[in-house]
């Protein structure tokens, strides 16, 4: 299996395949294993100690869940930024596109050949598609994708939000308006799939408040206590490098002023924050994985089918 595994590094489905193979393995081990309390009279328990081939699948296991998020992570690190902060969702909102396009190609931050279509959030929605039916098919428990899909929101939220923080062109009201919206189809398209549950979207929050800071008033008292009040997931210090980079792109629209900032920064002195005061988040994080115990069906030799596609004919039926 950890052959298999390493000849598939770059297939979501097969992957997923091994993954649910080996989780059945080590389900079905511990299920006949002798300190497990038999379900059924027609179970018979192993006598050998199973205890380290148990703990080896288990390794296994995470070895595999951790393989088919990166296969995902490296597919979405090149559609966050351009599908969730720069694509046009809501048509003629942004009057700053072409300076984003711009901006993008003076850095030599753009690695699309000229002439291909940009990523949308629909790109985005799509690869996180391609997990979701990678799962689905194989069975896969449901609070193990709501594991793989809460390590994904936060690279989104991550990736996302550290652009964010370091590009003043991203930093005005209509920008905000976009962002918010691609964020609420991504919830949507959470909830739909019966993801909520696992904090796939409660993840997102720092994004959600970063989006609303760029819409929301910004001019008296009342509005610096409503920021500090309701920006309760993002730190003091990425609370005021967003006040600060703020940038107004129509006459309707006023720049932040230094009292303003000064004012959220004494404010937010006074609130028992439980963000740590970094600026940028850590894109790298991992949060630890459970995998359930399921029971495996009973099932006889001759109802198994191995196909050819899986290329493991050295197996044979007892």
């Amino acid at each position: 299996m950890k052959t298999a595994l390493k000849k598939q590094t770059n297939d979501l489905n097969m992957t997923a395949l091994w993954l649910k193979n080996v989780c059945l393995l080590h389900d079905l081990l511990i299920q006949h294993s002798p300190k497990q309390s038999l379900d059924s009279d027609e179970l018979i328990s192993m006598t050998t100690d199973l205890s380290d081939l148990i703990r080896s699948l288990s390794d296994l296991c995470i070895q595999a869940y951790q393989q088919l998020l990166s296969i995902t992570e490296t597919q979405l690190q090149k559609l966050i930024v351009p599908g969730l902060l720069e694509s046009e969702t809501i048509a003629g909102l942004s009057s700053s596109a072409g300076k984003l396009v711009v901006s993008r190609k003076r850095a030599g931050s753009d690695p699309r050949p000229v002439g291909a279509d940009a990523p949308t959030m629909a790109s985005v929605l799509r690869q996180l598609g391609a997990l979701h039916t990678a799962l689905s098919s194989q069975s896969l428990p449901l609070s193990l994708a709501e594991q793989a899909f809460r390590q994904m929101t936060y690279l989104i939220c991550a990736c996302a939000l550290n652009n964010l923080l370091l590009r003043k062109d991203m930093c005005c009201w209509s920008r905000g308006m976009q962002i918010r919206y691609n964020v609420s189809l991504l919830e949507e398209w959470l909830r739909s799939r019966g993801l909520q549950a696992g904090c796939a979207v409660a993840t997102l929050e720092p994004l959600i408040q970063a989006a609303q800071l760029l819409q929301v008033g910004k001019k008296t008292a009342a509005d610096a206590q409503a920021i500090v009040r309701t920006c309760t997931a993002l730190s003091s210090t990425q609370i005021v490098k967003i006040l600060t980079l703020y940038t107004p792109h129509s006459d309707l629209d006023e720049k932040v002023t230094i009292n303003f900032i000064r004012t959220v920064q004494e404010l937010v002195k006074g609130r028992s924050d439980t963000q740590p005061a970094q600026l940028l988040l850590d894109v790298r994080r991992v949060f630890p994985v459970t995998f359930p115990y399921s029971p495996p069906p009973a099932l006889s030799a001759e109802e198994l089918v191995i196909p050819d596609s899986l290329k493991i004919s050295f197996l044979r039926r007892a």
